[in-house]
Parts: structure tokens; sequence; C-alpha cells
């Protein structure tokens, strides 16, 4: 199959495609199973990525998921900055959380195998609030941001700076996604600036409207843990479910994925023992190629089907912008705000909205 045909493929496998979209909670935690652990920026996924993938998408569904603890939220690999396979080599850490930065979706059954323990130095170089307000929650467990202000002393945009510095540096999390939300919208309006501790500035706009929910610490211990081996083949597997057919290449968006001589060896065993394929799915690529039995059959009636001229637009933040990686064309920034318009499973545009309306519409 070549490229092009393979990214029609991967519009139906992510529901992207028109008339393959989820419905409902049940949809969107299906959704959440695909793409847990992929960091995209924090606004791209209820702007973009999740209603692009469930139908008629609902803010509540997402708040109770998380909120009934089948689906956390957090920053999986501290210091980073956004991840993006177009830069070869990473920016200095940042400290704040701006609306760009990388945030994941996760099962809570399936959280240690994504999250690292938590070491020994982790609230090194922390502002002073922010190193009070981590020992807190390390003493106390999780609290509302009422209870932190009282027993600190704090201002409510004291405290709530501190936790953005922790949600930034990915050390803590809400056990709802209303904190989440509402940083967004801070960050979108108008704004003053604020300090909290050395050298740590968060936006804040109007007035003081506390975040809901509690907040907790975000990285696991290191008892809970699973052994090396049992984490890599969690990741291995959902590589497996996120892209259906797995290859070095397709990989590219992945913040820090195993090296793939890691992957390899896995993807083997489990070939030899049946429980997946390998084989030349995608034509153009090098190496070795994986798939689960229902993806090779998913190929099999894309390959099937002739194109049509079907469109798909794709935001460049979405973990389906190939562009210039699988397919020919420039490959196009995650945090770049783009959109990339995809005919028959090639890129024939990419740019803001108004630049890429004329090519929306299938050819007739």
């Amino acid at each position: 199959m070549p490229p092009a045909g393979f990214m029609r493929f991967l519009f139906r496998w992510q529901h992207l495609q028109t008339g393959t979209q989820l419905h409902g909670r049940a949809g969107l935690a299906e959704v959440i199973s695909q793409l847990q652990g992929l960091e995209l920026p924090a606004p791209a996924w209820e702007e973009q990525v999740l209603p692009g993938r469930v139908r008629s998408y609902h803010p509540d569904d997402l708040e109770h998921l998380c909120l009934s603890g089948q689906v956390a939220w957090g920053r999986l690999h501290a210091g980073r900055e956004e991840p993006d396979a177009l830069r070869p080599e990473p920016r200095r850490r940042r400290q704040t959380l701006t609306r760009q930065a990388p945030l994941a979706f996760v099962l809570r059954e399936d959280l240690p195998a994504f999250v690292e323990p938590r070491g020994q130095d982790v609230a090194r170089d922390l502002g002073r609030v922010a190193a009070d307000v981590y020992s807190m929650l390390e003493r106390r467990g999780a609290s509302f941001l009422t209870e932190i202000t009282r027993a600190l002393r704090l201002l409510p945009v004291q405290a709530e700076a501190a936790l953005w510095e922790l949600v930034a540096r990915g050390l803590v999390t809400g056990d709802g996604v209303a904190g989440l939300r509402f940083l967004l919208r801070r960050e979108r309006g108008g704004r003053r600036r604020w300090r909290a501790g050395r050298g740590t500035i968060l936006a804040h706009a109007g007035p003081a409207v506390l975040p809901a929910g509690r907040w907790s610490l975000w990285r696991i211990e290191a008892s809970e843990s699973p052994a090396a081996e049992k984490r890599l083949e969690v990741i291995a597997r959902q590589f497996l479910r996120r892209y259906g057919v797995v290859f070095r290449e397709v990989l590219a968006r992945e913040a820090q994925p195993p090296p793939w001589r890691t992957l390899l060896a896995i993807y083997r065993r489990w070939e030899a023992s049946g429980e997946i394929r390998g084989g030349r799915f995608v034509d153009g690529v090098v190496g070795e190629q994986y798939a689960l039995p229902e993806a090779v059959e998913a190929l099999r009636a894309v390959r099937r089907q002739e194109p049509a001229g079907e469109t798909v637009l794709v935001p460049a933040a979405d973990p389906l912008n190939l562009a210039g990686i699988l397919t020919p064309g420039s490959r196009v920034p995650a945090t770049s705000g783009h959109l990339i318009v995809y005919r028959d499973g090639l890129p024939v545009a990419s740019g803001p909205l108004g630049a890429v309306r004329s090519h929306l519409q299938p050819v007739a």
C-alpha cells in the first residue's frame, strides 16, 4: 500500500474520517485509550483532537471521565519543551505552562507505565512558593486550592501560580480538567503578570476565580512502577493500538519513544507467537513493520476502495500530522496553528483556515 493509502487507513483507524467518528462518553473513553501517552499542546486536545474524533463532543464527558477516576492528565516528560519531531534539538527548559505546553491524557489503570517514578530531587529548582505547595501536597495529599492558600497563608493568585509551575514541571495534576481549562482561558484573555518565587511568571486576568477540584502529586512512587520489561510492553502495545501498523517513521510525533531496537525485540517475539503480524504493509518504508491482525483486515478494506476525492482536515497539533514524514511536502510544526488539507491521503494545502478554505470540498 502506498503512503497515501496508509494515511487513508489512519484517518479511519483513528476516527478522524467523516463517518467514522465515535459518540458520547463511551466513544470519548475509546479515543483516549487509543491516544493515551501522547503529549500534545494543551489547548489542542479539546479544541481540535477530541472534537475531531468524537461527534458532538461535550466537555462534561471529559470532566466526568477524570472525576470518576478513569482518566488522568498531566505532563509525562518533565522539563521538555512542546514535542515536535521537526526540531533537531530541544530548547531550554521552561518553568511556566503556556498554552502550547505539552500534556497527555492517560487511563489511570495504565498510569504506572507512562509516568516515570518520582526521583529524590524532583523539587530542585522550584520557586519558593511552588516548593512549599509541593511539600504540602506531599504531606497532606490531594487538596483544594482554598486549603492550600489557608495552610500556607498565600494569596489565591500565588497558590495558583505555584500550582501551574508544578504542572509545567510534570509534578502535579488536577482530579478534573476544570483547572486546566481555567489556565487556558486566562492565558488567552487580557492579562497581568504575577510572580511566584524565583523567576516564575504566570499570566493572570480579571477577578480571581478559583479552579474547581483538588490538586495532587502526579508522579508515582518507585514501588508502583512496573518492571522495565512490562512497561515497555505496555508502550509497544499502545503504539499498535494507536497506529494499527508500527514502523520507525510512524513514531515521529511521539515525544520519547523507546529505542526502535528495543521495540523490535518485543514485536518479533509477539510475531513468533502469532499475536501480531510482520510484513511489508506500507511501501517506501525502510525496516521492519508490524501490525495488529484487525489492522491488516482494515488495510485490505481501504485498498479495495478506489480514491474518491475524500478530504480530511488535520490540525498541525494532531498526531496524524505526518506531512513530510510519510507523505510528500514540507513538514508542518505541531505548534504552528496551521491546518493541513489531505485529499485521498495526500496533503494538498496547509496554512490558516482562510488560506486552505478553497481546498476543503471533495473534488467533483
